[in-house]
């Protein structure tokens, strides 16, 4: 199997700063999209900590083949090992960020999204908190593959909102899960076989807030790349406006040896180590 990626993170035009990070580790089949949160510079810090400690994590849990009773947190059994790696790199996170924002005043209430998808020629592993988005098109259609954790998602899901009104909401923005605010989150994770030519896009909300499924779609068809496809879903959020920061990741899989076309199932270490590293990084970030 082949994988093509590329992302692109723009500061939109109402933004003095970049609160996204994204992260493209070809090494470990890892890529990652934050939208951080916060006063100033935290936001920042927290999607940047969060996808550095995510990667760390991920890296010696997968490089050393610890066992369950190693990895953070209680693993699920429903999962593979490396979706687990990955559940618990996430949540390990989580815990670094949460404690930063309670030890040091300036990064109270920072927090941070998280969308990932981890590549393998047999197993792909999609994992979310917040409403930071990944889509995958298959087949010529395009499925959203991660939950957006909001408070509009939530009242769509009861059948309180309809899709139309929950765009308008002034709440559409308010989350109900996010990596910093609590000292556990349980993220979402799908585990799926790849397929020939899928594609995946995981951005933030400042692509999805003014740019349809539909046309991502269509945009994606008319991509013979992952450079092109983020270059054109970027320049379509500057066009309308882009009041945030936007970002953008392509995944291209090629040459796939099995096609499968179905998910197959949904589930649900150094902490000290960790905080004590994400802390020298918060210092270099805030100066």
């Amino acid at each position: 199997m082949r994988v093509i990626a590329s992302g692109i993170s723009d500061l939109g035009l109402q933004r003095v700063g970049n609160e996204d990070t994204f992260s493209i580790d070809e090494s470990l089949g890892l890529y990652i999209v934050a939208d951080g949160m916060g006063g100033h510079l935290a936001g920042e810090v927290a999607s940047q900590v969060a996808v550095e400690m995510i990667k760390k994590a991920f890296r010696r849990w997968t490089e050393g083949k610890v066992s369950e009773d190693e990895i953070f947190g209680v693993q699920d059994r429903s999962l593979s090992m490396q979706g687990n790696y990955l559940l618990s790199s996430i949540r390990l996170a989580n815990r670094v960020v949460y404690e930063m924002a309670v030890e040091y005043e300036q990064y109270h209430g920072m927090g941070t999204t998280i969308v990932a998808l981890l590549v393998t020629p047999k197993l792909l592993v999609v994992a979310n908190v917040g409403d930071s988005r990944i889509y995958m098109i298959r087949d010529r259609r395009i499925e959203r593959m991660s939950k957006d954790h909001t408070i509009v998602a939530e009242q769509i899901e009861m059948g309180a909102l309809t899709e139309a009104e929950a765009s308008a909401s002034p709440l559409k923005h308010i989350l109900t899960k996010n990596l910093g605010s609590a000292d556990y989150v349980d993220p979402e994770v799908f585990e799926l076989e790849p397929s020939y030519d899928d594609r995946f896009i995981l951005c933030t909300d400042g692509l999805t807030d003014l740019v349809k499924e539909k046309e991502i779609l269509k945009v994606s068809q008319e991509s013979d790349n992952p450079e092109n496809l983020c270059g054109r879903l970027v320049d379509m959020a500057l066009q309308r406006g882009a009041p945030d920061n936007t970002t953008v990741l392509a995944i291209f899989l090629e040459d796939v040896e099995k096609p499968r076309a179905k998910p197959l199932r949904k589930a649900r270490y150094f902490l000290g180590e960790a905080l004590a590293r994400a802390k020298e990084m918060a210092r270099k970030l805030g100066h």
